[in-house]
């Protein structure tokens, strides 16, 4: 369901408007940089610390998760847990620098927490960027609230990679690291597990988007010229999970990204050319 809000109406009135808990977890995924072009169309520039309040006021007693992911890290690399700037968008690096933010351990996919179940996240720990104590675990048993704005969950949306390390499919492996990881001056090795997917592999969520649409399952909202779209943690779950075990398949597998990704893996890597 699509509903078009006033584009004088404020940032929070509008997100408001989903019906959000006040006690609520909410993750946001972003591109500010649409959202913020689209508001000075409007006559109205954009303040991002502006925008992080709202956030932050639409759950009052409840928590807001922005991601802070570092996904781009292989085998050998190194994480600085003060300073490595995530490659997740405008919004992460900005709210990198505030200071009620925590940022999570984890080197591939930490994410910055604020609010009540700060602390639960921040204890989060598993060898396995998806395993069972990870972020993303706490994700789906906390039924979050998964806000996307201007983005498609094609480009975004890692937590389906969870999903499938939990049906253990045939198409991911686990990768294992040994990261160089520097925190407070101080630096160590951690090993860590990626189940990533193999050679040749590209994600392919589409599909389920459009049955996210047909079944009605996204709340949506247009303003501005921007869209925002809601869906919530256990129910994409439970539909991921059909889709590993029915389908449709949630990748497609593409013979020239299997000579590009063993030329990478195994060849330029091992010449330290990446």
């Amino acid at each position: 369901m699509i509903t078009k809000v006033d584009d004088s109406t404020p940032y929070l009135e509008v997100l408001k408007s989903f019906g959000i808990p006040s006690d609520a977890v909410i993750f946001v995924s972003s591109d500010i940089g649409v959202f913020a072009r689209n508001s000075q169309k409007q006559g109205e520039r954009f303040n991002p610390e502006d925008f992080i309040t709202s956030l932050q006021q639409l759950v009052p007693n409840g928590t807001l998760v922005i991601p802070a992911y570092t996904d781009d890290l292989t085998d050998g690399s190194t994480f600085d847990y003060e300073k490595s700037k995530p490659t997740t968008g405008a919004l992460s690096n900005k709210v990198l620098r505030r200071k009620d933010f925590s940022r999570t351990i984890d080197p591939l996919h930490s994410v910055l927490v604020w609010g009540k179940e700060s602390q639960r996240f921040m204890d989060c720990e598993d060898e396995s960027t998806f395993g069972p104590h990870s972020i993303f675990a706490l994700l789906h048993q906390l039924d979050v609230y998964f806000i996307f704005i201007d983005i498609h969950i094609q480009e975004c949306f890692t937590y389906i990679h969870y999903v499938e390390e939990c049906k253990r499919v045939r198409y991911r492996r686990y990768y294992n690291y040994v990261i160089n990881y520097l925190r407070g001056g101080e630096q160590h090795k951690i090993k860590t597990k990626f189940y990533s997917k193999r050679l040749g592999v590209i994600s392919d969520i589409r599909r389920l988007h459009t049955q996210f649409e047909q079944d009605g399952d996204y709340s949506t909202i247009q303003y501005r010229g921007s869209k925002i779209d809601v869906l919530r943690s256990q129910l994409v779950f439970e539909k991921a999970s059909v889709c590993i075990e029915r389908g449709p398949a949630l990748y497609t597998f593409s013979m020239v990204k299997f000579a590009k990704d063993f030329v990478k893996r195994y060849i330029l890597r091992k010449k330290g050319i990446l």
